[in-house]
């Protein structure tokens, strides 16, 4: 019995010692207009909220890369400002967005939320557009790899 009372404790202390845990860590492949929970106390969370994509499609011959960007709205409990943060991110060739910077194959961005700091690195931006079939907003997904710095 004392056995079994000393492990409870230990749990419920484990418990009572977390502070808050990010829901998504690591790769992340994120749904357009999605909201994944970065933090739980305080509470921070990411939504995957617009796509613009002007990438060269497959099969055809562009003089352009092209790019696609994907905003991101963050929202916190703690944040002094009641409204949610955008950020931009973008790959391919995001010259127009970054002047001073050359061609990306990925595009990373330190952030401080919620008073954690974090790494968002937008990975992928599917599906990749075809010259006979166009994509709906819908469709789109981003792979987005979280760290907690």
């Amino acid at each position: 019995m004392q056995k079994l009372a000393l492990l409870l404790l230990m749990g419920i202390s484990t418990i009572a010692c977390q502070d808050g845990t990010i829901d998504k860590q690591g790769d992340q492949v994120i749904r357009y207009k999605e909201t994944v929970n970065l933090n739980d106390s305080p509470k921070a969370t990411l939504t995957f909220s617009e796509v613009q994509d002007s990438r060269c499609p497959e099969g055809v011959q562009c003089v352009w890369a092209g790019n696609a960007t994907v905003d991101l709205t963050l929202t916190s409990s703690i944040s002094s400002s009641t409204e949610p943060e955008l950020v931009q991110m973008c790959l391919g060739d995001c010259r127009t967005l970054y002047p001073n910077k050359p061609y990306r194959t990925a595009d990373t961005l330190n952030y401080t939320l919620a008073g954690q700091s974090y790494r968002f690195i937008l990975k992928a931006v599917n599906p990749s557009p075809k010259a006979d079939k166009e994509v709906k907003k819908e469709d789109y997904t981003i792979t987005l790899g979280i760290e907690k710095m």
